[in-house]
């Protein structure tokens, strides 16, 4: 079953920039746990797709030009067109869960969000 992408973009707009940050760091985070799960070769792709999604809304949204979220965007984009040959391949999925949680982190620190908890 395919998410409703529609309702999940309405969702996701009406948050903060920085919430918008943090819900695409926690999507980085699923797809890293899901990856190190062994998810089904149908799992992964939405998660993929909801995460391009995010950086796509992002980088509508802002009218500054993110470099890093452009770099994330272009990673998400090949993940996802060469999701078929990497499905099969475990040390291919183990990378792909290492750089998410990697970009998850990044995240996360650019949305500022933990340094205003810390406060």
């Amino acid at each position: 079953m395919m998410p409703n992408w529609s309702v999940i973009e309405a969702s996701f707009l009406r948050q903060s920039y920085p919430q918008q940050l943090g819900e695409l760091a926690a999507s980085l985070a699923r797809l890293k746990s899901w990856c190190q799960k062994n998810a089904s070769r149908e799992l992964i792709p939405v998660l993929l797709s909801e995460n391009l999604l995010y950086v796509n809304l992002l980088q509508q949204e802002s009218h500054i030009n993110n470099v890093e979220l452009t770099q994330l965007q272009e990673l998400l984009q090949n993940w996802l067109q060469d999701w078929v040959t990497i499905c099969d391949k475990p040390t291919e999925i183990a990378s792909l869960a290492d750089v998410a949680a990697t970009w998850s982190k990044r995240v996360l620190d650019m949305s500022g969000l933990l340094s205003k908890a810390v406060m």
